[in-house]
């Protein structure tokens, strides 16, 4: 049962992949809200099993919602053959053919995932004018960098390069949109959530300036194709790394910080004896 259930949530994925070839990070959403019902494999199946009406109706749903673009397409003209309205409708749709109507709250953290996607152009708009003043501090930071690393870059160069879209918030908004996700389903204290949400969110900002030190060092290094090249796919490349090793490190908060709090005592004691010597 949870093995058809599964294949099912997995198959449409490989249409999403279709549509959003050439934008690798909008197949991340959905990835990770697979992911997400994943982990909650054993929540799901302690719900009753669905109704033959509800049944019926889920299946309706799902048929339905590989024709949302031809609804949707008509308003929005970006929209994709098969994307995320098509997908958000599908998993409602499976969830109400498996399992009691109640289950649909354990739905509720892949689909805000993918709804707070759908959101990210507003959110962007709604962050431009508050954002962009600093970009010509960046623009100096990035500059002072590359000269660090042995690159001449004039300052009027960088800043003329630099553009909203580029400076990597979209980054940081998904990652921090993950973080939301993730923490919800956390029975960890506010403490702990807080501390780690702050770890993410500073990672996924460090990475935004990694990839844009990483571009202009491709143009001034090695020429306009290897920078572009760069410019295409080290934000995804960078997101994805940040995102595995983060969820890693997080799955193992308590065995760092046991250890963590083993180095302390081992130095403690050293320090102690060290300041008696020094007084004596």
């Amino acid at each position: 049962m949870s093995k058809v259930f599964y294949l099912l949530a997995l198959v449409p994925l490989i249409l999403m992949a279709y549509s959003y070839f050439r934008n690798p990070l909008g197949l991340v959403i959905p990835l990770y809200a697979f992911i997400i019902l994943l982990l909650k494999k054993d929540k799901l199946f302690s719900h009753p099993k669905a109704g033959v009406s509800q049944r019926l109706f889920g299946i309706i749903v799902i048929i339905t919602s590989f024709l949302a673009y031809y609804v949707v397409s008509p308003f929005l003209a970006q929209a994709a053959f098969y994307g995320f309205a098509n997908y958000s409708l599908y998993i409602i749709g499976l969830f109400l053919a498996f399992f009691h109507i109640r289950a649909l709250k354990e739905a509720f953290s892949p689909l805000f995932l993918v709804a707070a996607f759908l959101a990210s152009s507003v959110v962007s708009s709604l962050a431009k004018p508050i954002v962009s003043p600093f970009i010509p501090q960046l623009a100096t930071f990035i500059t002072r960098i590359l000269g660090v690393l042995g690159i001449t870059a004039a300052y009027s160069t960088v800043a003329s390069m630099l553009d909203w879209a580029c400076v990597g918030f979209a980054t940081i908004y998904i990652f921090s949109v993950i973080l939301i996700v993730i923490m919800s389903e956390e029975p960890s204290t506010i403490k702990t959530k807080v501390f780690w949400s702050a770890i993410g969110v500073l990672g996924a900002f460090l990475i935004a300036l990694i990839r844009l030190v990483a571009i202009f060092a491709g143009f001034y290094s090695f020429g306009f194709e290897i920078g572009q090249m760069i410019h295409l796919y080290a934000g995804y490349v960078l997101f994805i790394a940040w995102s595995v090793i983060f969820l890693y490190l997080f799955s193992k908060r308590n065995v760092i910080l046991q250890t963590m709090r083993k180095i302390y005592a081992r130095w403690k004691p050293n320090t102690t004896t060290d300041e008696n010597q020094q007084v004596i």
